[in-house]
């Protein structure tokens, strides 16, 4: 396992090499907010071998940089994800995004479709049509709400309460604690809260950023679906409405699975099941 630091027009992304090539295309691991590329550790050992896999840190998590002026919304992050392949000389690849990822990774799907051979989604969040729901829990939504009085608390005020804000995330409140813990440990600094700060407004301003992207025909390469079923974001209606739009946004070549007694945090809950799924993808 080899990392690098990555310099895309004067911000870095940490990124690390897994896997070796000879079976087919690379296969690029996208987290989502606040959390990092340590979220797949469990999922590499059990992806297909013969890959060359590659995981990175959105920009103002894990050990890449901090954002500075730069935005973080999910059509920043995407721009910067294909720049990042560009310059690693990737010219086609497997997406697999979770979260926020997930509408990164399907935004590059839909603006370079002959970059991306297969698209995998995994507990997708802001990755809707109807800009009045990007599917964010209520309680993130109301701390994203509070972002001015953020600004004049020290760190540790709001990485508490992002803890609390997520950790019905999980499945088993004792990982989903002991895994915050790690996550939000960069943003219980003060550059780390004004970074948290940022992607919380971010993630209101992204509501538009995927529109297109699930329009009809928009994604061209082979789709699926990765659903916990007792993710907290995707409930309900909801869960319907982001399925039709998918069937649509992909010409109804979706597939679309649901994991038992997995809530949003799939790649650490069930990470067996995610091996297997992106081995079945990568046959399509």
């Amino acid at each position: 396992m080899r990392g690098e630091f990555v310099d895309l027009d004067g911000v870095r992304l940490y990124c690390y090499a897994f896997g070796q090539r000879g079976a087919g295309h690379p296969i690029v691991l996208v987290h989502g907010s606040f959390t990092s590329s340590r979220l797949w550790q469990d999922v590499l050992p059990r992806l297909p071998k013969g890959h060359r896999v590659l995981v990175l840190d959105l920009l103002g998590h894990g050990r890449s940089d901090p954002p500075g002026t730069a935005a973080l919304t999910v059509a920043a992050h995407a721009t910067r994800l294909a720049h990042l392949l560009d310059v690693l000389g990737v010219r086609e690849a497997a997406l697999v995004g979770h979260g926020m990822g997930a509408a990164v990774a399907a935004r590059v799907a839909h603006e370079q479709p002959d970059r991306v051979a297969q698209l995998m989604l995994v507990n997708p969040t802001l990755l809707t049509s109807d800009p009045g729901d990007a599917f964010v829990s209520r309680r993130l939504n109301r701390v994203a709400a509070l972002v001015p009085l953020w600004r004049h608390l020290g760190a540790g005020w709001l990485a508490s309460a992002l803890h609390a804000a997520l950790l019905p995330c999980f499945a088993h409140r004792d990982a989903g604690i002991r895994s915050l813990d790690v996550y939000l440990k960069p943003f219980r600094r003060r550059e780390g809260r004004d970074t948290a700060c940022a992607q919380l407004t971010a993630l209101r301003e992204s509501r538009t950023d995927t529109i297109e992207t699930l329009a009809p025909g928009a994604i061209r390469c082979p789709t699926a679906l990765v659903l916990g079923a007792s993710d907290p974001f995707l409930t309900g209606t909801r869960v319907h409405r982001l399925a039709d739009a998918l069937e649509a946004a992909t010409s109804h070549a979706l597939i679309t699975h649901t994991l038992p007694g997995v809530a949003h945090i799939a790649p650490e809950e069930a990470p067996d099941q995610l091996g297997t799924l992106v081995a079945e993808l990568l046959t399509r």
